[in-house]
């Protein structure tokens, strides 16, 4: 079994630092390893040509949004796990956990049947290049198990980091990271006496780094008789329908939060190579270095929404709204640091990309000068809903503020801007955190409103 973590008092300077550190940490540690190896298949299969190039990354976007769904779920079980933690609860802990469990993988089997036996049918639909299509549709049909892997792994993940637990899924990413690019040199061009496998090579890569993850996570929880080392017992209370109907309808309006957040950023990045060239080349640069800026605050906001969710659950509304209050001060003074660090190292960031041209160049010093600027809106705003409104489940709140600011406002002005004037890059670049701007308002006023401090336990 597994003792429930204690909630940490705020007197107790000390070990509530410890707290926030521990699961933070960890959590910004293996974003920032998945952003920087997220375009490892796409760059290693880089010399086979720009099919290879093209049907990989392919691959990797319709993955990317599967993955979306996959967490989407884990969300839920661990909002859940945090509350039932906070009520001394750990049996509904081990019941949203195999009822997670069971909804995820019914979810996904029929995206592992779809990809393993039909995808050089509909991959077509998606891409008129027949060489693209085919190799795409062979790194698909390889990866097919890999779907229901990676399901399980964010599940489980999700839901240890809820207990506090965040080491663990580390070392697990670290080690399948290691095995993802030692098999896509060994078997991408054929090195080390192993058969030059090309984009086939890739996939296998990937399904073997995908099962060694798994093995890691589940082994280690089974290993020490971890609290979620559930028995076939336990597992068949997933199949509860009255457990299962609440979850669904916890949890669903967090996937279509993801799904339509997902299908934005990605039409964002679509309208921009309407923009030109050097805007297109920008915007691949500006990308991976969002990703790392985000990745330590998307780990203190998994912190907040865990430490948040205990309180919740343990009926202590006055400390999570103390909680509340201390993660907003910890994000400004953070972003003051880190956005003056950034807005100073720009022409040290110019000498890594030295690849672009002169026009590009003056553009990205432009734009990450915006960046610097801007982004305290859009990490504020994620703090608040990751960290806060979800912690207390207000999840319709967040879908319906989501989608009206990206929808009606966002990306219609983004789009109209970028095909009807001839605005400098910069500018356009701007209008991204138009929806962050629109939404500030009604995020904080639901806040103040404390609407969101729901006990999920006692529902």
């Amino acid at each position: 079994m597994v003792s429930s973590p204690q909630l940490v008092s705020l007197d107790d300077k000390r070990a509530f630092w410890r707290s926030v550190i521990l699961l933070s940490l960890p959590v910004a540690a293996q974003m920032l390893m998945q952003s920087l190896l997220g375009m490892a298949d796409v760059i290693m299969v880089g010399d086979l040509g720009s099919s290879a190039i093209a049907a990989v990354g392919l691959a990797a976007k319709i993955h990317f949004l599967l993955l979306v769904l996959m967490s989407g779920l884990a969300t839920g079980c661990s909002i859940l796990v945090a509350q039932y933690i906070g009520a001394k609860d750990f049996v509904s802990c081990q019941r949203s956990l195999a009822v997670t469990l069971l909804v995820g993988t019914t979810v996904m089997i029929p995206f592992v049947l779809v990809f393993g036996f039909a995808s050089n049918t509909w991959v077509g639909w998606i891409n008129p290049d027949e060489k693209v299509v085919a190799l795409a549709a062979q790194y698909l049909i390889i990866t097919a198990p890999a779907l229901l892997f990676t399901q399980w792994i964010v599940i489980y993940e999700a839901s240890l980091r809820a207990l506090g637990s965040t080491t663990m899924p580390l070392v697990a990413g670290v080690f399948a990271a290691a095995l993802n690019i030692i098999g896509n040199y060994a078997l991408i061009g054929g090195n080390w006496g192993f058969p030059a496998l090309g984009v086939a090579g890739a996939a296998w890569a990937t399904l073997g780094s995908r099962f060694l993850q798994l093995l890691i996570v589940v082994g280690w929880v089974y290993a020490k008789k971890h609290g979620f080392a559930l028995s076939f017992a336990q597992l068949r209370m997933g199949l509860d329908k009255v457990q299962i109907s609440r979850y669904l309808a916890f949890s669903l309006p967090l996937v279509a939060n993801y799904a339509i957040w997902a299908v934005g950023n990605s039409t964002y990045h679509l309208v921009t190579g309407y923009a030109g060239t050097e805007a297109l080349a920008v915007m691949g640069v500006i990308v991976p270095i969002e990703s790392a800026f985000f990745a330590l605050f998307v780990g203190l906001a998994n912190a907040s929404a865990v430490l948040i969710g205990r309180e919740l659950g343990a009926g202590n509304n006055d400390t999570a709204w103390q909680l509340h209050k201390f993660f907003d001060r910890i994000t400004f003074v953070l972003l003051i640091v880190f956005c003056s660090a950034l807005w100073f190292a720009r022409p040290w960031m110019l000498l890594i990309f030295d690849q672009l041209d002169e026009k590009s160049t003056d553009l990205l010093l432009s734009t990450l000068g915006v960046f610097c600027l801007l982004v305290w809106v859009k990490i504020i705003n994620m703090m608040r809903i990751i960290g806060v409104l979800r912690a207390g489940g207000d999840n319709r709140f967040t879908l319906i503020t989501d989608t009206i600011v990206m929808w009606v406002f966002g990306l219609p002005i983004y789009i109209a801007v970028v095909f009807l004037t001839k605005l400098s890059f910069v500018y356009i670049y701007a209008l991204m955190f138009l929806e962050d701007g629109l939404k500030f308002i009604p995020v904080i006023k639901r806040i103040i409103s404390r609407k969101w401090m729901n006990n999920l336990t006692q529902q």
